[in-house]
């Protein structure tokens, strides 16, 4: 019996006008049919049985119930692929249950379709899971493809989809990590070459990876080391040099305001008001942004110096308590002074990332 697949259900009773006309609820053909597979194994089951619930309710399955009976079919394909195998008494069974359900061979192959697509996908996918495809699971998908009947063209087009999704979740991956390590990109590499995919990345992701690579680099090799067009302490190594900053700091300005109250006028004599409202003048500071001055910075392992059109600045990494880093710029928190905000039109992250290695190692 198949209890486990099928579940009995009570049947509909009968409406008053059924009752009196000697009529039965059509639906009760369904339920009467999905007990009958509850309670007896498929292959003991005659399409006599069937016959005699349709003459019963006077009506014909597959035209009033096509989509029901489709279900009891899939439901049992589901069940017996459950281990991604069809034995022979399965495949026996499920002839049968096609017969005794007057299923044609075209509604067969959809539900094949449909159910083995989704069983291929999820195979495919649990094979790829460490980035690899060995011989072994190849012939296993290539066993499951003629056992599921999937078409060539829909089983090619699972394997090009999940074998490419996986690279893509890859990339993804290491994007959101926001670094790439050179193990992470062999491993990249390795897994393309074993999946067989050629690796096809838009500019804008190429373009993420390079800096990803750099982050890497900056945080874990030796730091770049550049000659500069100034001259520095012998002890001293610069970093990065970075051209067109400006140098930003907070200043208060003070706001005069010299008339408050609720304001109306009124006429007093020809030609003259008198305005509502008290004079009573008064003023407050706002904090603002204030540009100083435009030149190159410069970054070295001792100083952050910078060389401006009116003057030139330097502040020493021991003396920095903390830095923001923003897209286009970076905040410096000093121990003493004001603090500047310096806006970068590029290279904004490296600088960052540059000084926090500085600053870690101090």
């Amino acid at each position: 019996m198949n209890g486990n697949l099928y579940q009995t259900r009570p049947l509909v009773n009968s409406s008053f006008f059924q009752k009196l006309f000697k009529q039965f609820p059509q639906e009760n053909a369904v339920i009467e049919l999905n007990n009958l597979l509850a309670t007896k194994q498929i292959k003991d089951i005659s399409s006599q049985e069937i016959q005699n619930i349709e003459s019963k309710y006077k009506l014909n399955l597959v035209r009033e119930f096509k989509l029901n009976l489709e279900e009891f079919y899939a439901v049992y394909l589901n069940y017996c692929l459950d281990d991604k195998i069809l034995s022979e008494q399965e495949l026996t069974e499920l002839s049968h249950l096609k017969i005794i359900l007057n299923l044609d061979d075209k509604t067969i192959d959809k539900l094949h379709a449909k159910l083995g697509e989704i069983i291929y996908k999820k195979s495919f996918e649990e094979a790829i899971a460490d980035g690899r495809l060995t011989k072994e699971e190849k012939d296993f998908l290539s066993k499951l493809e003629n056992t599921l009947r999937l078409p060539k063209e829909l089983a090619d087009k699972i394997s090009s989809e999940t074998r490419t999704g996986f690279i893509e979740n890859y990339v993804a991956q290491i994007i959101a990590d926001q670094r790439l390590s050179p193990d992470e990109e062999q491993e990249l590499q390795t897994i393309a070459k074993s999946l067989n995919v050629n690796i096809q990345l838009n500019s804008q992701t190429k373009e993420q990876l390079r800096k990803l690579k750099l982050y890497w680099a900056l945080e874990n090799l030796n730091l770049p080391i550049i000659q500069p067009d100034i001259v520095i302490q012998k002890s001293e190594v610069c970093h990065i040099k970075i051209s067109n900053v400006n140098w930003y700091e907070l200043r208060s300005i003070r706001q005069r305001v010299s008339y408050s109250g609720y304001s109306t006028s009124f006429k007093i004599a020809k030609g003259f008001y008198l305005r509502s409202g008290s004079f009573k003048p008064h003023s407050y500071s706002v904090d603002t942004m204030k540009l100083i001055d435009t030149g190159t910075l410069y970054l070295t392992n001792k100083r952050i110096i910078f060389t401006g059109n009116k003057k030139n600045s330097n502040i020493r990494i021991d003396r920095i308590l903390n830095f923001t880093p923003y897209s286009d710029g970076v905040e410096i928190g000093k121990e003493t002074g004001k603090s500047p905000t310096l806006q970068m039109a590029q290279n904004a992250d490296v600088f960052c990332i540059i000084l926090e290695r500085l600053l870690n190692e101090k």
